[in-house]
């Protein structure tokens, strides 16, 4: 991947979310202070527990970020895309990573340390609510997860996911149907939801059987949004 030029990492600043807000002078002023890394698929990022204290940005590609046991199981608790930050909680407080960091494909990404992004959070009130409501963000949907893998039947979590994945990333056709263009396996829709690869296949192969789904080159296509809604509100087996 050809290096970041500092022109593209002001123009990364202004289109992230997180950043959008602050100042031109404060995001240029941050955008000096990157630092770029690039990693192939598979390629470990960081992993629980690494004494780290910066915050990352997805420049290219996708992260995701999974807890895993001693006993090796493992629970993806998100897929990162372009503009999406991660690190914040190291980047607060200085201790080390809360969850395991991995590419998801090759990606691209930035890194801005704690000593260069304090000041701005101490100098800016605007700054330091945007990264509040990062953590509120993430908190609820950590909730979410665990409400779901606590309390609801594993079709009802699978067609909120579904659901979720269809909102976020998406493509509708004028007949309705949704393609979901993420290459997402079996066991990562598992792993997102708790539940196991051979689970998530059953699953699907009903739901095709049915006429809620089917598969197109590799990819989900949701045929009836509305009927998969009702599974995820009523918890339908």
């Amino acid at each position: 991947m050809a290096s970041v030029s500092p022109a593209e990492k002001r123009r990364l600043l202004s289109e992230t979310p997180f950043f959008a807000a602050f100042p031109p002078a404060q995001r240029d002023a941050l955008a000096a202070h990157l630092t770029e890394r690039s990693h192939d698929d598979g390629d470990t990022v960081f992993l629980r527990g690494d004494e780290s204290t910066s915050l990352m940005i997805v420049a290219s590609g996708r992260v995701a970020l999974r807890l895993t046991s001693p006993q090796g199981r493992e629970i993806l608790l998100a897929i990162l895309e372009p503009g999406e930050i991660f690190g914040e909680m190291s980047l607060l407080d200085g201790r080390g990573r809360s969850a395991d960091a991995v590419a998801f494909g090759p990606c691209r990404l930035l890194s801005l340390d704690r000593r260069d992004m304090l000041p701005v959070l101490r100098e800016s009130p605007e700054a330091c609510i945007r990264l509040l409501e990062l953590l509120s963000t993430r908190l609820r949907r950590t909730s979410d997860q665990l409400e779901g893998v606590a309390l609801m039947t594993l079709p009802s979590r699978l067609a909120r996911l579904l659901l979720t994945l269809s909102e976020t990333h998406g493509a509708r056709d004028a007949g309705g149907e949704v393609l979901l263009p993420l290459a997402l396996s079996q066991r990562d829709l598992g792993q997102l939801i708790g539940a196991s690869r051979e689970k998530v296949n059953l699953q699907l192969g009903r739901w095709s059987a049915e006429g809620l789904l089917r598969r197109q080159d590799g990819a989900l296509v949701i045929c009836d949004t509305e009927g998969l809604a009702d599974i995820a509100d009523i918890g339908a087996p």
